[in-house]
């Protein structure tokens, strides 16, 4: 699946079911080894706060959609 990213590196989440994603989760961010892709999975420990997640570096919270990040 290809998307598109917008302001503040929002990506949209698809609308279907399969992916298993919910608001408030948080997820794991790797590159791909040819750079060209970034993979997202749920990361072990869903306990974690906000500063947390940013000292990690690579984890990300799933949030509501917000249109005006892609205008």
């Amino acid at each position: 699946m290809i998307v598109k990213v917008g302001k503040n590196g929002a990506i949209p989440l698809p609308d279907n079911k399969e992916c298993n994603l919910n608001i408030g989760d948080i997820l794991l961010c790797k590159l791909t080894e040819d750079k060209r892709s970034i993979e997202l999975e749920k990361f072990s420990d869903q306990s974690l706060t906000d500063e947390q997640i940013k000292v990690h570096g690579y984890l990300a919270r799933v949030e509501p959609l917000n249109p005006d990040d892609y205008k």
